[in-house]
């Protein structure tokens, strides 16, 4: 159970920043944030949830076929792997965004 619990934590993590990063790069949210076009910080809170979405859809996804039980250990797991990138996102646009002012 461990263990599992372990495995599922890597792969959300891994899919999540692939789904966030693919998402940015596509959206060109760092672009947006450097030359203050748009609402950079909006488009980073959507991507992510956009993100959390599909990494909850596909974990729900997997549970139903395996027939386990587990649909609030699969949320705790997506909510905290995305809870790091967002977390990182928002740090690089607190950082990135003060450029402009100067």
């Amino acid at each position: 159970m461990v263990g599992l619990f372990f495995v599922g934590m890597f792969i959300a993590v891994v899919c999540a920043y692939g789904c966030s990063e693919y998402l940015l790069a596509r959206l060109d949210a760092r672009r947006r944030v450097l030359v203050g076009e748009g609402h950079p910080l909006l488009l980073i809170l959507t991507v992510n949830a956009v993100s959390l979405l599909v990494l909850w859809l596909g974990s729900t996804a997997l549970i139903v076929a395996s027939g386990m039980a587990f649909y609030v250990q699969a949320v705790v797991i997506c909510l905290a792997a995305q809870a790091l990138w967002l977390t990182q996102h928002l740090w690089f646009y607190y950082r990135d965004h003060l450029r402009l002012r100067f």
